[in-house]
């Protein structure tokens, strides 16, 4: 990998390049190491999914465009709005950190649920698969997803409508522009949906987007976003699926700020200072159905929000024309506040926690030659449960023409839940509790032919997983959190993709084998860790393949996605049940077609998306059937770059 990338992050300052000029440049993968690094000579395992791919496809949720990704296994609990887990290369579903322009928008712990997040405004989504916590800390075990959204261009106004099965409606505006070397763009999207199930299923959400850019010099840039989303969803169903409920909904709202600084002091050294806040509030309400409700969990409230602010600061070094240093500093404040009641209960439970975290980073990319290489370290302490080191190293070489091979070890951590160190209600938290940690490494090859348009790659991967935090009930004035479990998930992940003309085929595959190393405080068979069996709701196999068209007005995207068998529990009965969900195939088919309007200055397009267009009939998650065919049509309007 030649270095020589640093002076593309210094010439991101200027001003942005017109469309042409930047189709012509190559792609980019920031994530993966937060320098500028070609894709083709990057050394972690990286996808990017741009916003040409997403807007062909049709689809609306960041969540299905992951499912086209290598080692990602997506469970939904039903249609939409649902909660959607994301499991990548067999780790937990709090194992993978997930930003937007920079922000984590994770819980405390780890958790995120993809069902409020839109691709609206999105630029790209890039997928870092591996650990990363060298550069990202906390939750980066198995992964990093970072969402971009669209940055302001010289002019540009959008808008667009759609409908579609259950009752799905959408309305979606955007604009951009200013003056020289200062742009403003914003974006709002409205959608909603009755759901797929009889009654109390209904999803709705509201989306606005905000970006300002200043280029004050040639060597400064400056830059705010601000993403705000509200959604609501009822759900009818209880805790093991059953349809019962007809007034059971969960509001929350979110709230997604960055600022950030780049300055290239000299041609030998740059500098960047990001500042960034998530703030969410959510509330689950349950009442009673009707005066006679009055057995089980039949009433309940709960109040939650998270405040995280977070500061961080790093300096790029180019050491030579081929060896770039990167030093870094963060420090981050997180609390979580929250009350709530239910039948069981006289008084409201209430929760309040902080933690504070401060950290250094460095590391170093360089290259001579075929050879690349890339080592770093990082030091975390952290209020809660202390210090905690981890380090990653990389290295890859072009061997023969055309190839590239490479190799990346590395250790990652995922600190506990506040509820696991602090909560005092219904379960004890343990303040001795430490960090889940994680070892893994991968070797991959790349092989290019045909003059660039035929790539074909393969990579075996291996993590272990120690520390995992198990809940267990031993008295009741003894804490019920352990650093007791621990797994492990190997595989291969193969991915190939051409350009024939017009037509762009690609065809990933992922081969997985997880495992319950220690059961810890688990014992039988109904329970969600057994030791030897799989990790539950990671399937075997993972297979996507997709076929673009481009036909000069039209366009045409075509994807098969198949997911192998997983284990599950059926929580219907106690103890629960083992399960094994059957393997499923669906077919899912997007167009656009270009409309000439008489008008030069304005583009318009017809768009649908035919998902499931087979009907198949499945489960991701036990008693929750997924949706079956469903079709969106609509028109988008957009202003032409004269």
């Amino acid at each position: 990998m030649t270095i020589g990338v640093f002076c593309l992050a210094v010439a991101s300052t200027v001003p942005a390049v017109q469309a042409g000029e930047r189709d012509s440049l190559p792609r980019v993968v920031i994530t993966a190491t937060r320098v500028d690094t070609p894709t083709g000579h990057g050394i972690a395992a990286a996808t990017v999914i741009d916003r040409a791919s997403i807007e062909r496809s049709g689809v609306r949720d960041l969540a299905e465009v992951l499912r086209l990704v290598p080692g990602v296994s997506i469970a939904r609990s039903g249609g939409p709005g649902a909660q959607s887990s994301l499991f990548l290369r067999g780790g937990e579903n709090d194992y993978v950190r997930v930003l937007v322009d920079g922000v984590q928008v994770n819980d405390p712990g780890g958790a995120v649920d993809l069902a409020w997040l839109s691709v609206d405004e999105v630029d790209r989504v890039e997928v870092v698969r591996g650990p990363a916590s060298v550069l990202y800390g906390t939750d980066a075990v198995s992964g990093v997803i970072q969402v971009f959204t669209r940055q302001p261009s010289a002019s540009r106004v959008e808008a667009e409508l759609a409908t579609g099965r259950y009752g799905s409606t959408r309305a979606r505006a955007g604009v951009s522009g200013g003056p020289g070397r200062f742009r403003v763009s914003a974006g709002a999207a409205r959608e909603e949906s009755d759901g797929i199930l009889a009654f109390n299923s209904d999803y709705a959400r509201a989306t606005l987007t905000g970006t300002v850019q200043a280029l004050p010099g040639s060597a400064t840039r400056l830059t705010f976003t601000v993403r705000g989303v509200d959604d609501e969803y009822h759900f009818p169903t209880d805790g093991a699926g059953t349809v019962t409920d007809r007034n059971a909904y969960r509001v929350n709202r979110r709230l997604v700020v960055a600022t950030s600084v780049d300055h290239a002091f000299s041609r030998r050294v740059r500098g960047a200072l990001s500042l960034s806040a998530l703030d969410t509030k959510g509330r689950d309400d349950d009442r009673p159905d009707s005066p006679a409700d009055t057995i089980g969990f039949s009433s309940y409230d709960a109040q939650t929000s998270v405040r995280r602010r977070v500061a961080d600061a790093r300096l790029n070094l180019l050491l030579s024309p081929a060896s770039v240093l990167t030093i870094g500093g963060e420090l981050s404040r997180e609390g979580q506040r929250g009350h709530d009641s239910s039948n069981y209960s006289v008084e409201r439970s209430r929760f309040s926690a902080d933690r504070h975290n401060g950290a250094v980073y460095g590391q170093w990319l360089a290259g001579h030659g075929p050879l690349s290489v890339t080592a770093g370290a990082r030091y975390d302490e952290n209020s809660t449960f202390g210090a905690f080191r981890t380090a990653r190293l990389g290295v890859s070489v072009s061997a023969w023409r055309g190839a590239t091979l490479r190799a990346t070890a590395g250790t990652a951590f995922k600190g506990p839940t506040f509820f696991e160190s602090f909560n005092t209600a219904f379960s004890t938290g343990n303040a001795s509790l430490v960090p889940e940690r994680s070892r893994g490494w991968e070797a991959g090859v790349r092989q290019v032919v045909a003059g660039g348009r035929l790539t074909m790659s393969a990579t075996w991967f291996d993590q272990r997983f120690r520390d995992m935090i198990q809940y267990a009930f031993v008295s009741p004035d003894q804490p019920n959190y352990f650093n007791v479990a621990a797994a492990s998930a190997r595989g291969l992940e193969v991915e190939a993709g051409a350009t024939m003309g017009r037509t762009r085929p690609s065809l990933s595959a992922t081969f997985l084998r997880s495992r319950v190393d220690d059961a810890g405080l688990q014992s039988g068979a109904s329970d969600t860790f057994v030791h030897g069996n799989r990790l539950l709701r990671r399937p075997g196999i993972m297979a996507a393949g997709t076929v673009a068209f481009d036909l000069g007005r039209t366009t045409l995207d075509v994807s098969v996605l198949h997911t192998g068998r997983r284990d599950d529990r059926d929580f219907t009965t106690f103890p629960a049940t083992p399960v094994e969900l059957p393997s499923w195939t669906r077919l899912d088919l997007g167009a656009t077609r270009a409309i000439p309007a008489g008008w030069s200055a304005v583009g318009i397009e017809l768009f649908a998306r035919l998902e499931n267009a087979l009907g198949a009939s499945y489960q991701e998650i036990v008693n929750y059937p997924a949706p079956g065919r469903s079709l969106t049509i609509g028109v988008r309007a957009a202003s032409l770059r004269r």
